[in-house]
């Protein structure tokens, strides 16, 4: 799960090359779907066109990029010509205002978001309250409609509400902690991000089993862990893992 905020500025990896065909510049939203239906890609051509990337082509996101099988994944708005309908909804989420179906006001969205495995599904919006500094947090199913200027939530929404502290390991830690906490927060921290990157490792050698090698990889003392053209094992993983050369094999890979 991802803030849409995380998203802006990463890098976009081709796995097939290992280039960087550009960066997110902007999200997509699907109103009807409660979706990130693509994401807009700054990739230096902008005479061209806007340049989008469906969320369906995504492989993963992580910390420093989006990743993608190959830069055809990036398309332009003609070949996608009901990208222009929800380019005219202009749908954003953040800044609008949160309503009840009966029309009571209980707050402006601040972030929300996106399920990157599940195809740039929305889960959660964020929002505080008039005369409040404190955010809460609504679920996707007590969400009535995403629209332009307001985000209209079920009327019994107060039943479904939570805090940042409360929704998913999400929220950033409490500056104000008390005393002989700060190491346990830490450790929490270590610990949902551990199992972030080994979620997003393990997506990634699902992709990379039986490809093949198109660079050769060595340790930073000339050993060869692989040669171009090597088919990409559980063994040969391992072995590129244990040299840290993990992120370097998977930026140079090939069907």
């Amino acid at each position: 799960m991802k803030r849409s905020g995380e998203l802006l500025g990463l890098a976009i990896i081709s796995l097939n090359d290992g280039k960087e065909v550009g960066r997110v510049n902007d999200l997509i939203i699907n109103p009807e779907e409660g979706a990130v239906e693509c994401l807009v890609v700054d990739d230096g051509t902008r005479y061209l066109g806007v340049r989008v990337l469906p969320s369906k082509f995504i492989i993963g996101v992580g910390e420093y990029a989006v990743t993608i099988e190959s830069a055809t994944a990036i398309t332009t708005l003609d070949d996608l010509p009901d990208l222009s309908d929800l380019l005219e909804k202009n749908v954003k989420v953040i800044g609008t205002k949160v309503l009840t179906k009966k029309g009571k006001l209980i707050g402006t969205v601040s972030e929300f978001y996106v399920d990157e495995e599940n195809e740039g599904k929305i889960v959660a919006c964020e929002f505080t309250a008039p005369n409040s500094n404190e955010p809460k947090i609504v679920p996707a199913d007590g969400v009535v409609t995403f629209g332009k200027d307001v985000l209209v939530v079920v009327e019994d929404v107060d039943k479904l509400l939570t805090d940042k502290k409360t929704f998913s390991g999400l929220a950033e830690p409490d500056t104000q902690v008390p005393a002989g906490s700060a190491q346990e927060t830490e450790e929490q921290q270590d610990e949902d991000n551990s199992e972030a990157t080994r979620l997003f490792e393990e997506r990634q050698r699902q992709f990379l089993l039986g490809r093949k090698v198109s660079k050769k990889i060595e340790t930073e003392k000339g050993e060869v862990l692989a040669e171009e053209g090597d088919i990409i094992t559980e063994e040969l993983l391992e072995k590129v893992k244990r040299a840290g050369k993990f992120t370097e094999l998977s930026m140079n890979t090939r069907s």
